[in-house]
């Protein structure tokens, strides 16, 4: 057997196991087209209405809230917008934001709500198949299998696309829809070719970074490659003691600025160059530094965003992170993230990569379809004229 033949059989036999499931993941794929922007779109249209004579509450005061003080110290943020009279969010985790009026700190109506609670059911069924608790650990398992499948699918798929003698005939015919088709399976052998030729390269984007958010190791072989260490999760353990002791501590008064000195020196260091101030709250009210993100593009990719450090008791910034100062391997693995979903490029980059899912469901259906002619069909065709 050549070995064109035995990629073409590998081909097909992967695409008739794992079809199915890359036809979920595409299908989930293109509803995820915008699953940030159209959330961040919705948002951009709330404004909430001045009390006359109300000015806006500081952070310090947000903070004293009932809805801030409900949202418990992990992970908690508060959000400005540079618009006048937008609602100032409150993120918790990975928990739904919770939209706050910024002149009496209440809570108010969240009309991105039902957009957001959607695109998570649909990440979950992407990326878990809908599985909930520790059966999530094995859909995660047989979806980072379906996307080592896809992968070789996409590859060996362009090594059979070419034909073995290079005639301008085939590729005239395998290029382009055409306009009329003598049967089915004439049809989906043109569509198989044509959706996968334009589809290649941002299919082969998708799949390589679905494979890298997969699994570890395909994370660690870009760090490999640029001769560094993977980052640990949870950052360095505690100093082991060489701090002050807790006597000098104790006797040490530091006068603290407040949250809103904070977010304020920010602002102030971009001159309205930003379109969303976040500071993330401190576990403890003591806590001398706090940090902040100044997002100044689309308010989703890290390209466009700047993380901060204030120091409280000295009351200014001592540390701006830009993206550029980040390592190529880190700055390769946000590439790749953000490729995933084509929101490294915005909304264009978003509808490219929803067309190539798209695409990619017509490469499943046509391709099962050319399964069953070749395979099911004639043995059934066989038994029946048997039969009689």
């Amino acid at each position: 057997m050549s070995f064109r033949r035995i990629i073409f059989w590998s081909h097909l036999a992967t695409g008739c196991v794992a079809g199915l499931f890359v036809l979920l993941m595409s299908v989930t794929g293109i509803l995820l087209m915008y699953e940030h922007h159209l959330p961040l779109a919705i948002l951009d249209s709330v404004e909430v209405e001045a009390p006359e004579g109300a000015t806006r509450m500081t952070v310090d005061e947000l903070v004293q809230t009932e809805a801030v003080q409900a949202a418990g110290t992990n992970r908690v943020s508060l959000a400005i917008d540079n618009r006048e009279n937008a609602p100032v969010i409150l993120q918790a985790g990975r928990s739904d934001a919770v939209l706050l009026n910024p002149f009496t700190g209440t809570p108010i109506e969240n009309p991105a709500l039902s957009t957001e609670d959607f695109m998570h059911t649909m990440m979950g069924i992407h990326r878990w198949l809908g599985a909930e608790g520790e059966a999530r650990s094995t859909a995660r398992a047989v979806t980072g299998a379906a996307n080592l499948a896809f992968l070789f699918l996409v590859i060996s798929g362009l090594y059979l696309w070419f034909p073995k003698a290079m005639r301008w005939t085939f590729f005239k015919l395998n290029l382009f829809f055409r306009g009329s088709y003598p049967n089915a399976k004439a049809r989906d052998y043109n569509w198989h070719h044509v959706f996968g030729f334009w589809a290649l390269i941002p299919l082969f984007f998708i799949v390589i970074s679905g494979v890298m958010i997969s699994y570890p190791w395909a994370s660690q072989l870009i760090y490999t490659a640029w001769g560094k260490d993977m980052p640990q999760r949870g950052g360095p353990p505690p100093s082991g003691g060489n701090g002050p002791d807790t006597a000098e501590a104790e006797e040490t008064v530091i006068e603290l600025m407040s949250l809103q000195a904070a977010v304020d020196a920010a602002i102030a260091e971009y001159d309205g160059d930003w379109k969303r101030m976040s500071i993330s709250l401190p576990s403890e009210p003591d806590a001398e530094t706090v940090s902040l993100t100044r997002d100044f593009g689309n308010r989703i990719t890290p390209q466009q965003r700047t993380n901060l450090t204030f120091d409280r008791s000295a009351g200014e910034i001592t540390q701006v992170r830009e993206y550029a100062e980040n390592s190529p391997a880190l700055k390769t693995r946000m590439f790749l993230r953000f490729i995933h979903t084509g929101e490294r490029y915005g909304v264009i980059g978003s509808t490219i990569a929803g067309l190539a899912s798209l695409a990619a469901c017509f490469l499943v259906w046509t391709g099962m379809a050319l399964s069953w002619r070749r395979l099911v069909l004639p043995a059934w065709r066989r038994r029946k004229a048997k039969k009689a």
